[in-house]
C-alpha cells in the first residue's frame, strides 16, 4: 500500500517531511501534515514491505510544545498532546519547520 491509501476522502496533503524524517518511539517515520490529521507512515521491511502507520486528529490537539537541545548538531523535540501523547524528534531545522505548519493549525 502507499501513503495515499491512508488519506480519507475529503483529507487534503497541507505539508510533507522528507522519508525517515521524523522520529516516534525510537523509530523514524514520513511526516504527513493533512487538513485533518497528523500521521506518521513507514515502509518497513527489506523483503516483505509492511506499513506502519500512526494518526492524531488535529480536532483533538490540546497543545504543542517545541524545544532544542545541543550547540553543533542541534536536534528538536515536538510534544503534541491530543488523546495521546506523541514525541516527535528530529533535525532541529526540519522539527521547527513542522511545529510552524502545526501551529496554522491550531
Amino acid at each position: 500500500m502507499t501513503l495515499e491509501d491512508y488519506l480519507m476522502p475529503g483529507e487534503e496533503i497541507k505539508f510533507q517531511s522528507g522519508d525517515n524524517a521524523v522520529k516516534y518511539g525510537d523509530k523514524p517515520y514520513k511526516l504527513v501534515l493533512t487538513n485533518k490529521r497528523i500521521l506518521l507512515y513507514s515502509a518497513r521491511g527489506r523483503i516483505v514491505k509492511r506499513d506502519d502507520v500512526v494518526t492524531e486528529k488535529l480536532d483533538e490537539l490540546q497543545g504543542v510544545k517545541y524545544r532544542e537541545k545541543g550547540l553543533i548538531s542541534k536536534s528538536g523535540t515536538i510534544e503534541i498532546q491530543g488523546k495521546t501523547k506523541m514525541q516527535l524528534s528530529g533535525n532541529a531545522a526540519g522539527i521547527r519547520t513542522l511545529y510552524q505548519q502545526i501551529m496554522q493549525f491550531l
